[in-house]
């Protein structure tokens, strides 16, 4: 393993990247859109540009932190460097649920309130997929046994049944509805909801801090069930436990910025590739740093090319590629 030296220089160079890459987002939204399309850029009209990226910033950087930290964990528990939390389902859900309150909107006032808050729609939709995952894990993980495979093939399962009904809704909504509908589920980094950003921040403290804290755990619990059990690991209730703050820091996420599928694999596997240790104390961090570098870096090439592409869809390219070369690197070895 890598001294603390080295370490610590690794960590600065990370955090100097992201100040770098966090200057050129902000140049792109700010100075080079206004250069390129000819408008004169005022004082209140900058400071006002600034005000809005400074959030969308914070966004990435709450989304980026959560991602890494859940998709850290959840590869521990699956002991597998190739699997996500977005094979769960939750991605599905969040789409389902908005689908039936558009769908109740018109016809129940409640609904249409509630739909229409972007509080009570984001608490409401927290809710359901916790309530979900739970039900997931009483049933796959029920006897004190860690069935994580049928967990995984269940969640898949679950996905592609949410997405038919999903689909069958939207068939059925009226054109103003299925705008709506539309307006709410195509969430991106410049169309994220802003006004849970600050619910979504200290949620994301929280959520970091004790899978951090958990660090230790999780370096027996990559061991495998029966070493971390004979270690004193309460293996099977730290599972149930972690997989349901995973379910938390997924709805923040999809609710804030839409699915980002491969940023959590990217991340963490250029950490593990980066630093060289099992320590989950430094692969958290070090996973955060990365992917907040490569979301925010990302988004500011994007802004640059005048939104030619999402960021989204380079992540995925990157990741999936990825993805094969781990694959097939495990294949080899």
């Amino acid at each position: 393993m890598e001294n603390k030296k080295t370490i610590r220089s690794k960590f600065v160079l990370l955090v100097v990247l992201i100040v770098l890459s966090s200057c050129l987002y902000l140049y792109a939204r700010i100075f080079h859109k206004a250069f390129d399309s000819g408008i004169a850029l005022t004082m209140p009209v900058a400071l006002r540009i600034l005000s809005r990226s400074a959030t969308s910033l914070l966004g990435m950087i709450v989304s980026a932190t959560l991602i890494a930290v859940v998709s850290l964990a959840f590869q521990t528990i699956t002991e597998n460097r190739v699997l996500t939390p977005s094979m769960l389902g939750f991605d599905s859900v969040f789409l389902a649920t908005q689908s039936v309150l558009v769908f109740f909107a018109s016809n129940i006032p409640l609904m249409g309130k509630l739909f229409a808050n972007p509080y009570y729609n984001f608490f409401i939709t927290t809710a359901i997929m916790l309530l979900v995952s739970v039900l997931m894990y009483s049933i796959m993980l029920r006897k004190n046994k860690n069935n994580i495979a049928f967990l995984l093939l269940f969640g898949l399962i679950l996905s592609s049944i949410v997405q038919s009904l999903t689909n069958y809704i939207e068939v059925l909504l009226d054109p103003q509805q299925f705008q709506q509908l539309k307006a709410v589920t195509t969430v991106s980094i410049t169309n994220m909801n802003e006004q849970i950003i600050y619910i979504a921040a200290p949620a994301m403290v929280l959520l970091t801090f004790l899978f951090v804290k958990r660090s230790r755990e999780f370096d027996v619990m990559q061991l495998g069930e029966s070493n971390a059990k004979s270690l004193g690991v309460p293996y099977t209730s730290r599972v149930n436990e972690t997989l349901i703050l995973i379910a938390l820091a997924m709805a923040i996420t999809t609710a804030l910025i839409g699915p980002v599928t491969f940023l959590g694999l990217l991340g963490v596997n250029i950490a593990r590739e980066l630093f060289k240790t099992y320590r989950h104390s430094i692969l958290f961090f070090g996973s955060i740093l990365v992917s907040i570098l490569c979301l925010v870096l990302g988004q500011g090439i994007v802004e640059l090319l005048r939104y030619a592409t999402p960021v989204t869809v380079l992540i995925d390219l990157v990741g999936g590629s990825y993805l094969i070369f781990l694959i097939l690197k495990e294949r080899k070895l």
